[in-house]
Protein backbone atom coordinates (compact mmCIF):
# COMPACT_ATOMS: atom_id res chain seq x y z
CA UNK A 1 0.00 0.00 0.00
CA UNK A 2 1.34 3.45 -1.51
CA UNK A 3 2.04 5.75 2.03
CA UNK A 4 0.95 9.16 0.54
CA UNK A 5 1.18 12.19 2.45
CA UNK A 6 -0.76 15.00 2.16
CA UNK A 7 1.76 18.31 1.18
CA UNK A 8 -0.98 21.23 -0.05
CA UNK A 9 -3.72 22.21 -2.00
CA UNK A 10 -3.30 23.44 -5.76
CA UNK A 11 -6.16 25.70 -7.21
CA UNK A 12 -9.47 24.30 -7.39
CA UNK A 13 -7.67 21.73 -4.59
CA UNK A 14 -10.39 19.92 -2.65
CA UNK A 15 -8.83 18.02 0.40
CA UNK A 16 -11.61 16.86 2.70
CA UNK A 17 -10.58 15.86 6.73
CA UNK A 18 -8.14 12.85 6.65
CA UNK A 19 -9.15 11.84 3.37
CA UNK A 20 -6.64 9.86 0.84
CA UNK A 21 -5.83 10.83 -2.76
CA UNK A 22 -8.49 8.56 -4.24
CA UNK A 23 -11.03 11.32 -2.36
CA UNK A 24 -8.67 13.97 -2.93
CA UNK A 25 -8.90 16.35 -6.09
CA UNK A 26 -5.81 19.03 -7.26
CA UNK A 27 -3.69 18.22 -4.56
CA UNK A 28 0.14 17.33 -3.91
CA UNK A 29 0.88 14.49 -1.89
CA UNK A 30 4.74 13.13 -1.01
CA UNK A 31 5.67 9.46 -0.58
CA UNK A 32 9.09 8.02 -0.30
CA UNK A 33 11.17 7.61 -3.52
CA UNK A 34 9.74 3.91 -5.04
CA UNK A 35 12.31 3.41 -8.07
CA UNK A 36 15.95 5.01 -8.18
CA UNK A 37 16.24 7.76 -11.00
CA UNK A 38 18.26 6.42 -13.99
CA UNK A 39 17.85 9.10 -16.73
CA UNK A 40 16.94 12.38 -16.25
CA UNK A 41 14.12 13.03 -18.33
CA UNK A 42 9.89 13.84 -18.97
CA UNK A 43 7.67 11.21 -20.46
CA UNK A 44 4.16 10.70 -20.69
CA UNK A 45 0.96 11.99 -22.26
CA UNK A 46 -1.61 14.62 -21.15
CA UNK A 47 -3.39 12.09 -18.93
CA UNK A 48 0.10 10.92 -17.00
CA UNK A 49 2.95 12.89 -17.27
CA UNK A 50 6.37 11.83 -15.36
CA UNK A 51 9.40 14.58 -14.24
CA UNK A 52 12.52 12.70 -13.10
CA UNK A 53 15.37 14.32 -11.47
CA UNK A 54 18.50 14.19 -9.51
CA UNK A 55 20.16 16.69 -7.52
CA UNK A 56 23.86 16.92 -4.88
CA UNK A 57 26.39 14.61 -5.95
CA UNK A 58 28.28 11.86 -4.20
CA UNK A 59 26.87 10.37 -0.69
CA UNK A 60 23.96 13.09 -0.86
CA UNK A 61 22.90 12.01 -4.00
CA UNK A 62 18.92 12.11 -3.95
CA UNK A 63 15.92 11.09 -6.57
CA UNK A 64 13.46 13.33 -7.56
CA UNK A 65 10.29 12.19 -9.08
CA UNK A 66 6.93 14.16 -9.77
CA UNK A 67 4.26 11.79 -10.97
CA UNK A 68 0.83 12.76 -12.33
CA UNK A 69 -2.20 10.87 -10.69
CA UNK A 70 -5.75 12.44 -11.87
CA UNK A 71 -6.01 15.65 -11.01
CA UNK A 72 -3.47 15.38 -8.27
CA UNK A 73 0.54 15.61 -8.16
CA UNK A 74 2.49 12.72 -6.70
CA UNK A 75 5.89 13.70 -5.26
CA UNK A 76 8.61 11.09 -4.85
CA UNK A 77 11.77 11.85 -3.06
CA UNK A 78 14.42 10.35 -1.48
CA UNK A 79 14.44 10.80 2.73
CA UNK A 80 16.43 14.36 2.58
CA UNK A 81 13.32 15.62 1.35
CA UNK A 82 14.79 19.17 -0.28
CA UNK A 83 12.41 19.94 -2.98
CA UNK A 84 9.31 19.05 -0.37
CA UNK A 85 10.95 22.21 1.66
CA UNK A 86 11.41 23.79 -1.46
CA UNK A 87 7.90 23.41 -2.96
CA UNK A 88 6.09 24.41 0.50
CA UNK A 89 7.64 28.29 0.66
CA UNK A 90 5.64 28.21 -3.09
CA UNK A 91 2.57 28.55 -4.22
CA UNK A 92 1.54 25.97 -6.74
CA UNK A 93 -2.08 26.30 -8.70
CA UNK A 94 -1.83 23.48 -11.09
CA UNK A 95 0.46 20.82 -12.12
CA UNK A 96 2.44 22.09 -14.75
CA UNK A 97 3.80 24.74 -12.22
CA UNK A 98 4.96 22.34 -10.06
CA UNK A 99 6.52 20.51 -12.80
CA UNK A 100 8.35 24.05 -13.66
CA UNK A 101 9.34 24.73 -9.94
CA UNK A 102 10.84 21.09 -9.92
CA UNK A 103 13.03 21.94 -12.73
CA UNK A 104 14.33 25.62 -11.34
CA UNK A 105 15.23 23.88 -8.27
CA UNK A 106 17.61 21.48 -10.05
CA UNK A 107 18.88 24.20 -11.70
CA UNK A 108 20.08 26.03 -8.58
CA UNK A 109 21.62 22.77 -7.40
CA UNK A 110 23.18 22.12 -10.37
CA UNK A 111 24.82 26.19 -10.53
CA UNK A 112 25.95 25.42 -6.65
CA UNK A 113 27.52 22.50 -8.20
CA UNK A 114 29.63 24.23 -10.60
CA UNK A 115 30.29 27.50 -8.95
CA UNK A 116 31.54 24.52 -6.31
CA UNK A 117 34.05 22.67 -8.67
CA UNK A 118 36.12 26.00 -9.18
CA UNK A 119 37.09 25.72 -5.61
CA UNK A 120 37.59 22.24 -5.72
CA UNK A 121 39.56 22.77 -8.79
CA UNK A 122 42.01 25.44 -6.67
CA UNK A 123 41.79 23.17 -4.10
CA UNK A 124 43.55 19.87 -6.08
CA UNK A 125 45.68 21.93 -7.65
CA UNK A 126 47.17 22.91 -4.42
CA UNK A 127 47.00 19.41 -2.69
CA UNK A 128 49.14 18.85 -6.35
CA UNK A 129 51.79 21.72 -6.03
CA UNK A 130 54.46 19.90 -3.92
CA UNK A 131 54.27 16.45 -5.92
CA UNK A 132 57.48 15.60 -7.95
CA UNK A 133 55.98 12.64 -9.81
CA UNK A 134 52.23 12.30 -12.00
CA UNK A 135 50.36 10.50 -9.08
CA UNK A 136 48.12 13.38 -9.23
CA UNK A 137 46.94 12.54 -12.94
CA UNK A 138 43.87 10.32 -11.88
CA UNK A 139 42.78 13.15 -9.22
CA UNK A 140 42.85 15.16 -12.22
CA UNK A 141 41.19 12.63 -14.94
CA UNK A 142 38.35 12.42 -11.63
CA UNK A 143 37.65 15.67 -11.39
CA UNK A 144 37.75 16.44 -15.21
CA UNK A 145 34.94 13.37 -15.12
CA UNK A 146 33.11 14.98 -12.63
CA UNK A 147 32.32 17.86 -13.95
CA UNK A 148 31.80 16.49 -17.63
CA UNK A 149 29.01 14.41 -15.78
CA UNK A 150 27.51 18.37 -15.18
CA UNK A 151 27.89 18.81 -19.02
CA UNK A 152 25.59 15.62 -19.49
CA UNK A 153 23.19 16.46 -17.09
CA UNK A 154 22.63 20.28 -18.59
CA UNK A 155 21.99 18.25 -22.06
CA UNK A 156 19.11 16.30 -20.09
CA UNK A 157 17.64 19.58 -18.93
CA UNK A 158 17.82 20.96 -22.44
CA UNK A 159 15.77 18.55 -23.67
CA UNK A 160 13.25 18.96 -20.73
CA UNK A 161 12.73 22.17 -21.28
CA UNK A 162 12.95 22.06 -25.22
CA UNK A 163 10.34 19.55 -24.92
CA UNK A 164 8.09 21.84 -22.62
CA UNK A 165 8.61 25.09 -25.09
CA UNK A 166 7.88 22.97 -28.29
CA UNK A 167 4.04 23.14 -26.66
CA UNK A 168 4.24 18.63 -25.78
CA UNK A 169 2.40 19.19 -22.51
CA UNK A 170 -0.14 22.35 -23.21
CA UNK A 171 -2.82 21.34 -20.45
CA UNK A 172 -0.43 20.87 -17.74
CA UNK A 173 1.42 23.81 -18.98
CA UNK A 174 -1.11 26.34 -19.32
CA UNK A 175 -0.91 29.76 -18.10
CA UNK A 176 3.04 29.11 -17.01
CA UNK A 177 4.21 31.61 -19.59
CA UNK A 178 6.34 33.97 -16.99
CA UNK A 179 7.50 30.78 -15.40
CA UNK A 180 9.01 29.08 -18.75
CA UNK A 181 10.31 32.55 -19.61
CA UNK A 182 12.36 32.74 -16.04
CA UNK A 183 13.07 28.64 -16.67
CA UNK A 184 14.62 29.33 -20.11
CA UNK A 185 16.79 32.17 -18.81
CA UNK A 186 17.68 30.46 -15.32
CA UNK A 187 18.99 27.51 -18.38
CA UNK A 188 20.81 30.25 -20.15
CA UNK A 189 22.98 31.84 -17.49
CA UNK A 190 23.79 27.78 -15.92
CA UNK A 191 24.90 26.91 -19.37
CA UNK A 192 26.80 29.41 -20.01
CA UNK A 193 28.56 29.58 -16.36
CA UNK A 194 29.45 26.09 -17.25
CA UNK A 195 30.65 26.92 -20.58
CA UNK A 196 33.24 29.79 -18.74
CA UNK A 197 34.28 27.53 -16.05
CA UNK A 198 35.14 24.30 -18.39
CA UNK A 199 37.19 26.58 -20.03
CA UNK A 200 39.34 27.83 -17.09
CA UNK A 201 39.35 24.28 -15.60
CA UNK A 202 40.85 22.95 -19.00
CA UNK A 203 43.42 25.43 -19.59
CA UNK A 204 44.34 25.63 -16.20
CA UNK A 205 44.74 21.64 -15.52
CA UNK A 206 46.38 20.93 -18.76
CA UNK A 207 49.06 23.64 -17.83
CA UNK A 208 49.26 21.68 -14.66
CA UNK A 209 50.34 18.20 -16.10
CA UNK A 210 52.55 20.14 -19.23
CA UNK A 211 54.90 21.60 -16.11
CA UNK A 212 54.95 18.10 -14.40
CA UNK A 213 55.91 16.54 -17.43
CA UNK A 214 58.83 19.29 -17.70
CA UNK A 215 59.77 18.82 -14.23
CA UNK A 216 60.05 14.97 -14.88
CA UNK A 217 62.06 15.18 -17.77
CA UNK A 218 64.21 17.47 -16.39
CA UNK A 219 64.98 15.70 -13.33
CA UNK A 220 65.15 12.60 -14.82
CA UNK A 221 67.64 13.94 -17.19
CA UNK A 222 69.51 15.40 -13.99
CA UNK A 223 69.91 11.91 -12.14
CA UNK A 224 70.85 10.19 -15.25
CA UNK A 225 73.60 12.38 -15.07
CA UNK A 226 74.45 11.96 -11.57
CA UNK A 227 74.40 8.31 -11.46
CA UNK A 228 76.75 7.91 -14.52
CA UNK A 229 79.30 10.10 -12.57
CA UNK A 230 78.49 8.41 -9.19
CA UNK A 231 79.44 5.04 -11.49
CA UNK A 232 82.76 6.39 -12.47
CA UNK A 233 83.88 7.74 -9.46
CA UNK A 234 82.66 4.64 -7.52
CA UNK A 235 84.90 2.20 -9.95
CA UNK A 236 87.80 4.71 -10.09
CA UNK A 237 87.59 4.80 -5.72
CA UNK A 238 86.97 1.55 -5.04
CA UNK A 239 90.44 0.70 -7.19
CA UNK A 240 92.17 3.22 -5.70
CA UNK A 241 91.25 2.02 -1.91
CA UNK A 242 92.97 -1.16 -2.38
CA UNK A 243 96.18 0.96 -3.07
CA UNK A 244 95.86 3.97 -0.49
CA UNK A 245 92.65 3.42 2.40
CA UNK A 246 92.87 7.53 2.30
CA UNK A 247 92.13 7.99 -0.83
CA UNK A 248 89.47 5.21 -0.87
CA UNK A 249 87.86 6.64 1.90
CA UNK A 250 87.67 10.05 0.32
CA UNK A 251 86.35 9.45 -2.69
CA UNK A 252 83.05 7.34 -1.13
CA UNK A 253 83.02 10.73 0.62
CA UNK A 254 82.45 12.61 -2.51
CA UNK A 255 80.47 10.32 -4.53
CA UNK A 256 77.78 10.14 -1.34
CA UNK A 257 77.83 13.77 -1.26
CA UNK A 258 77.25 14.23 -4.66
CA UNK A 259 74.52 11.79 -4.76
CA UNK A 260 72.95 14.20 -1.74
CA UNK A 261 73.66 17.09 -3.67
CA UNK A 262 71.55 15.10 -6.44
CA UNK A 263 68.97 14.23 -4.27
CA UNK A 264 67.92 17.99 -3.10
CA UNK A 265 68.16 19.28 -6.34
CA UNK A 266 65.70 16.62 -7.69
CA UNK A 267 63.41 17.41 -4.37
CA UNK A 268 63.83 21.21 -4.44
CA UNK A 269 63.07 21.43 -8.76
CA UNK A 270 59.88 19.21 -7.95
CA UNK A 271 58.27 21.10 -5.18
CA UNK A 272 58.73 24.55 -6.21
CA UNK A 273 54.73 25.69 -6.49
CA UNK A 274 53.61 26.25 -10.32
CA UNK A 275 52.63 29.11 -12.08
CA UNK A 276 48.68 29.61 -11.23
CA UNK A 277 46.89 31.21 -14.00
CA UNK A 278 43.08 33.40 -12.04
CA UNK A 279 44.43 33.74 -8.68
CA UNK A 280 42.81 37.13 -8.92
CA UNK A 281 39.56 35.32 -9.50
CA UNK A 282 39.38 32.66 -6.98
CA UNK A 283 41.49 33.83 -4.15
CA UNK A 284 39.79 34.39 -0.63
CA UNK A 285 39.40 37.71 0.66
CA UNK A 286 41.89 37.04 3.08
CA UNK A 287 44.53 36.08 0.49
CA UNK A 288 43.49 39.11 -1.47
CA UNK A 289 44.18 41.55 1.47
CA UNK A 290 46.87 39.94 1.95
CA UNK A 291 48.30 39.95 -1.73
CA UNK A 292 47.31 43.58 -2.12
CA UNK A 293 49.43 44.30 1.00
CA UNK A 294 52.64 42.45 -0.22
CA UNK A 295 52.31 44.41 -3.96
CA UNK A 296 52.19 47.90 -1.99
CA UNK A 297 55.28 47.22 -0.26
CA UNK A 298 57.08 46.04 -3.35
CA UNK A 299 56.05 48.90 -5.34
CA UNK A 300 57.00 51.35 -2.81
CA UNK A 301 59.94 53.13 -4.61
CA UNK A 302 63.60 53.01 -3.08
CA UNK A 303 64.58 55.68 -1.42
CA UNK A 304 67.94 57.06 -2.02
CA UNK A 305 70.40 58.61 1.00
CA UNK A 306 71.43 62.31 0.60
CA UNK A 307 74.48 63.22 0.58
CA UNK A 308 76.28 65.73 3.12
CA UNK A 309 75.66 68.59 0.52
CA UNK A 310 72.21 67.97 -0.33
CA UNK A 311 71.79 67.51 3.07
Amino acid sequence: MDNYTFLQTMGRGRHPEGAGIAESSYCIFTCPIQEPVVHQRIFGDEAALTLELNYGEGDILSDLRLRQAGTNLIVEESAVGLFGNFLTDREVKYIGQAFIYALMFKIDNLRELIELSIKDMKTLEDSLDNRIDNSGTYQILDFRRRYTEYGNQIISLKEIIARIDKGYYPMQMQNSYVLQGQLALDFKFLEERYELNKNTIIKDLDTYTSIVSNNLSRNTRLLTLVSLGAVALNFMFGSLLAVSPAIGVTGGVLIGGLTAGAAVLYRSNGSRRFPRLHDSQILPDALEEKHADNSAVLEEPEKIPMNSEEA
